[in-house]
């Protein structure tokens, strides 16, 4: 949300066939930010439950919301393949962070 008003044109990166060096730091900021909701996603479920078994389903159902994502906008694929890899382990380190507590 920070990022969309501080540059509003950020939106209007996905589907695009070729990106500017620009526009791929924004990608990277976006990423981490997804990343990051991941795993503050992680300490959520971890407070709620201590099963791994609800950081597997909270992995899946956000797995399949990118890859919903990716079909209505094809590229850049990398960017796509890159957060649906990050998920599980964002989400888990976020776990294991309160479990260990």
């Amino acid at each position: 949300l920070l990022e969309s008003q501080i540059y509003p044109e950020s939106t209007e990166l996905f589907g695009k066939i070729s990106l500017s060096i620009h526009e791929w730091y924004l990608l990277l900021l976006k990423l981490s930010a997804n990343l990051f909701s991941c795993f503050l996603g992680g300490l959520v479920i971890a407070f709620i439950s201590k099963k791994i078994q609800n950081i597997i389903w909270g992995s899946a159902f956000i797995t399949l919301i990118i890859i919903w994502l990716w079909y209505s906008t094809k590229n850049p694929t990398l960017f796509w393949i890159v957060s649906i890899l990050g998920i599980f382990p964002s989400m888990y380190l976020g776990h294991r962070l309160v479990r260990k507590n």
